[in-house]
């Protein structure tokens, strides 16, 4: 770590400027994606509907922008500007975030959660270009160590700029706009710092770099490969209970944040403390999920990692207390970081290798289905019958999908047309 402290050797090291940029991009992240949900519901006074438009319409406009990407991604001469540019952009809507308020507009909180939806246009642009970008700096004799020691020092950036955000909004009204406006502004300090070491990269000229697999899977989206896929049963089997577990995991997103920000009346550190418990948890349980599954497969260790997750949103309900509330984020951080590591792990052990970039696509584009509608019919459960439904919903469904893998688990090992590698053990 002391070569990216020396200004001479980071100019010549892609990693050192790598991991300047990524502690940029972090704090900006950080800043916005950790309070934007308590700027809408305290400062601007969204609805609950609102509130469910801000986790589902990103995955609408994910669906138009994985589609646009895989038209542009690769064609670009420098992958470098390509991606500088697509991140200025996708940072500037920072900049309208915090300044609508300002604007004659009617409906500030509408226009909040559409800017957020937004961002996953150039959003996207970015971090397939970012990938198709280091694929070329970085050897891949290198990319574990580069990539354990990158995220490594972002994860704890993130975590000291979430709880100083959290801080400094605490001593103002969690009701006045200006303090949330002046973050979200402040970010673009940042963001200019990320994209200025993100230029500093050195691209060799290689001719086009890698092409993302994703984008690779997305080109090869047409009704022949639709066919092969619906003929692969075990794909169809796992990738069909992902789906119904990011259903019930995605149906109560909005309704954590109204629960903890408008029910509680959590207060911007306590939200920061939150996030921030349940982000150590997972740091410190990956490894052990990473260990069980090589042991007992990624389906076995899916399930309990589902059945787990149940656990959230019924806890959560529990009471208003804060350090109750907290405890609940600590604990819950264990399953959620095994969730994390293994849906897409489990995903991948029933892709046909040849075929895995085409089979990837198409489950995204489900995916970003999925997680438009789920948060849409968690705001109707909370809307049409109560908080506590519509969280014991998810919870029910999250033990169902997770009663649900140990089953085809056990199927796998019982019968050889069900097998995948998640259900056998492997030592």
């Amino acid at each position: 770590m002391r070569s990216w402290l020396n200004w001479s050797s980071i100019r010549g090291n892609n990693e050192s400027l790598s991991i300047w940029n990524g502690s940029f991009a972090i704090v900006s992240q950080s800043i916005v994606g950790g309070y934007v949900a308590m700027y809408l519901l305290d400062a601007l006074h969204a609805t609950d509907s609102q509130m469910a438009q801000l986790n589902s319409l990103p995955n609408l406009v994910n669906l138009f922008a994985m589609a646009v990407a895989a038209a542009t991604i690769g064609r670009a001469r420098s992958k470098r500007v390509f991606c500088a540019v697509s991140t200025s952009i996708s940072r500037s809507v920072y900049l309208l975030i915090g300044l609508v308020p300002w604007l004659p507009l009617p409906g500030a909180a509408a226009w909040v959660v559409w800017l957020v939806a937004l961002i996953r246009v150039p959003q996207s642009f970015g971090d397939l270009s970012w990938q198709a970008l280091i694929s070329d700096l970085i050897p891949a004799r290198r990319r574990s160590v580069f990539f354990s020691e990158r995220n490594r020092v972002t994860t704890i950036v993130g975590l000291a700029t979430t709880l100083l955000t959290g801080l400094v909004l605490q001593q103002f009204d969690k009701h006045a706009r200006w303090p949330y406006q002046v973050a979200f502004l402040a970010t673009m300090v940042f963001a200019a710092l990320e994209v200025w070491f993100l230029l500093l990269h050195r691209e060799p000229d290689r001719g086009p770099a890698e092409v993302p697999l994703l984008v690779k899977g997305l080109r090869r989206v047409r009704m022949d490969t639709f066919r092969s896929v619906l003929r692969q049963k075990p794909f169809l089997r796992v990738a069909g209970g992902l789906l119904f577990f990011n259903f019930a995991w995605q149906l109560c997103w909005p309704l954590f944040n109204i629960y903890q920000i408008g029910t509680a009346h959590a207060t911007a550190l306590w939200l920061g403390l939150f996030t921030v418990a349940s982000q150590l948890t997972q740091i410190l349980t990956f490894r052990w999920w990473g260990r069980m599954a090589d042991r007992y497969g990624n389906g076995r260790m899916m399930a309990i990692a589902a059945l787990g997750m149940a656990l959230a949103p019924a806890l959560t309900i529990g009471s208003t207390n804060m350090t109750y509330l907290l405890v609940v984020n600590f604990v819950t951080g264990i399953p959620n970081a095994g969730t994390t590591l293994l849906l897409f792990n489990y995903l991948l052990d029933v892709c046909p290798e040849q075929e895995r970039t085409t089979y990837i696509a198409y489950y995204n584009v489900a995916l970003s289905v999925v997680g438009f509608v789920a948060p849409e019919v968690g705001v109707w459960l909370l809307q049409h019958a109560s908080m506590d439904v519509g969280m014991l919903a998810s919870a029910g469904l999250r033990l169902v999908a997770g009663a649900l893998f140990l089953w085809m688990s056990i199927r796998a090992r019982r019968d050889p047309s069900w097998s995948t590698t998640s259900s056998l053990p492997m030592g």
